[in-house]
């Protein structure tokens, strides 16, 4: 069924985020952000110290990127299920194996991510398929990169949204891109518009929410910033605040959510390179090099309020663990 609201919504979408970003709260808020981004940048290049402190900090943001994103969707694993699955030699002996196939997907498809921006890919359809087929690895093979058939009508859960008809999903993904493409408002308000109508038009079976925050990361390390980690436990108030915006036209709330994101990420860097910075050389050397040391500490405070491992459950702890090799011959639909 046709859905001619979403596409004047898309036609509007540039109009409305310059008049966004007109407001006296939203624009100092992205002036922060941006003099948090030049901060930032003001400290490359990194010595190598900092790049392995660096590169370890990226790495455990992967594991709670993964962990969140799936986690929002529904997944049992918890944070350190998760870090043994990307790790590659365990896996949850009690989680469904889709849930298994669903943080390499997330994982994976980040590695895609992040080369693209590096190589200056642009936003098209082709991109937006490639990274559904590498992130929703729980799918069965035909469905991952394909959108939506004619006849086959989304819903998303416990919303009032409703989704693109499928015949018209190419058209208003094409629209949605164009529009934002010749829209002058800041790039963080664009990314947050794509990732709003994106997850209105659900142009996949499944794996839109997944692939929506990748491509929400493409576009914010396409502009210079750092990729975020929306946390599980704000996942109503985030899917509350999508809805907001897609059903009653209220960016606000979802806004607010996605730049605390951006915020806390840009500090978190500058935290980090700047504490290793404040200590002698001889310190910084032996910090990369001890497993004890104030370094793994620093990097553990920042992020602290997400490596306790909480499941939704309320488990503490990692699960009884198996091979990931018996998981070869399990079905992923499982």
């Amino acid at each position: 069924m046709a859905n001619p609201e979403l596409s004047r919504h898309i036609q509007a979408l540039p109009d409305e985020l310059n008049a966004l970003e007109g407001g006296r709260e939203i624009s100092e808020r992205l002036r922060r952000i941006d003099a948090l981004k030049d901060r930032a940048r003001s400290l490359e290049p990194l010595d190598g110290v900092e790049d392995m402190a660096l590169a370890d900090y990226d790495r455990d943001w992967l594991v709670r990127y993964t962990y969140n994103s799936n986690a929002i969707e529904g997944s049992t694993l918890t944070l350190e299920d998760t870090s043994l699955v990307l790790e590659g030699e365990f896996v949850p002996s009690d989680s469904p194996a889709r849930y298994v196939f669903a943080a390499r997907g997330v994982a994976d498809g980040m590695a895609y991510v992040r080369e693209y921006a590096k190589e200056g890919r642009n936003l098209d359809e082709e991109l937006i398929r490639r990274l559904h087929e590498v992130t929703a690895l729980d799918l069965q093979p035909f469905a991952r990169g394909t959108f939506r058939p004619y006849g086959y009508l989304a819903r998303i859960t416990a919303t009032r949204v409703k989704t693109a008809d499928p015949l018209e999903i190419r058209d208003d993904l094409r629209s949605l891109i164009d529009g934002l493409d010749g829209c002058a408002a800041h790039p963080l308000l664009r990314a947050a518009g794509f990732h709003a109508l994106f997850e209105n038009i659900h142009p996949f079976m499944d794996g839109n929410g997944r692939t929506g925050r990748q491509l929400l990361n493409f576009i914010l390390l396409g502009h210079g910033y750092r990729p975020v980690a929306i946390k599980y436990d704000a996942g109503r108030a985030y899917a509350r605040s999508l809805e907001a915006w897609q059903v009653n036209g209220d960016p606000t709330s979802f806004c607010s959510i996605f730049l605390d994101c951006v915020e806390q990420e840009e500090r978190a860097f500058i935290d980090l390179v700047e504490t290793l910075r404040r200590e002698p050389e001889e310190g910084k050397s032996q910090s990369i090099h001890s497993g004890t040391d104030s370094h793994n500490k620093l990097v553990e405070a920042l992020h602290g309020d997400l490596v306790q491992g909480e499941s939704h459950d309320g488990k503490n702890g990692v699960r009884q663990n198996v091979p990931l090799r018996k998981l070869e011959n399990r079905d992923q639909s499982e």
